[in-house]
């Protein structure tokens, strides 16, 4: 019964995030319903043993932390820096999703969840993905790449339906993100688990050069060209 019951959330909670991208609430509804908690499944147990992953679920504690005062007073070029830059021009708050906690006996997976809800706009900051709906589906690209993410496929296959449904002129775009995204995962160090709290206070182009990027990898969407027709 319980299956059922999922199933039906997910589907409900699928649909509404079709139609609309933006709503952070839904995703975190459709990981609830997709994953127990309590049980692994075949996917998550090949996900949780992945490169990075496994040793940080060794030894996660105490979970990341972030405050945005200590943040911009950090040395200019730094990732805290860029990514106190990256909250304020967006007009996040990281304060919700870092007071957010689980008990020391939480499962593997709810682990798993608190570090990628808090590492996120992390990987946004130093793979240079803006959070419009293109830079987000390069990055459930990486995560697809990186640890084989179900949840990632799913939200992938939600943005490529509400193209097509309600804003088929940005496909080329959302496509060339999403292509971007997987093959800059499959060519970088696993970026989950990294130590964050060292690589704060390390120049934002150390830490791209840690993980594999070379100044060329950072997303730049090919300009949209109109072609004029004769008359």
């Amino acid at each position: 019964m319980r299956k059922i019951v999922n199933m039906f959330r997910f589907a409900s909670t699928y649909v509404r995030l079709v139609r609309d991208t933006s709503r952070l609430d839904l995703v975190f509804a459709l990981a609830d319903s997709l994953v127990d908690p309590k049980v692994k499944s075949p996917a998550v147990v090949e996900m949780l043993a992945k490169p990075g992953v496994a040793e940080y679920l060794a030894d996660p504690w105490p979970p990341l932390q972030a405050d945005l005062a200590t943040l911009r007073a950090m040395p200019e070029g730094s990732l805290g820096r860029a990514f106190a830059a990256f909250l304020d021009q967006r007009g996040l708050d990281p304060t919700g999703v870092y007071h957010s906690d689980v008990e020391r006996d939480a499962t593997e997976i709810q682990r798993y969840k608190l570090h990628m809800e808090r590492t996120h706009d992390l990987w946004h900051t130093v793979l240079g993905y803006d959070t419009d709906v293109a830079g987000e589906l390069a990055v459930q690209a990486v995560y697809v790449a990186q640890l084989g993410s179900g949840l990632g496929a799913v939200i992938l296959s939600g943005g490529l339906l509400n193209t097509i449904l309600f804003k088929p002129r940005e496909l080329e775009l959302r496509m060339e993100a999403i292509v971007h995204g997987w093959r800059l995962g499959r060519s970088l160090r696993p970026l989950f688990g990294a130590d964050w709290v060292t690589m704060m206070s390390w120049p934002l182009t150390k830490v791209r050069e840690h993980f594999g990027m070379q100044p060329g990898d950072v997303f730049v969407p090919t300009p949209v060209v109109a072609t004029a027709m004769a008359a």
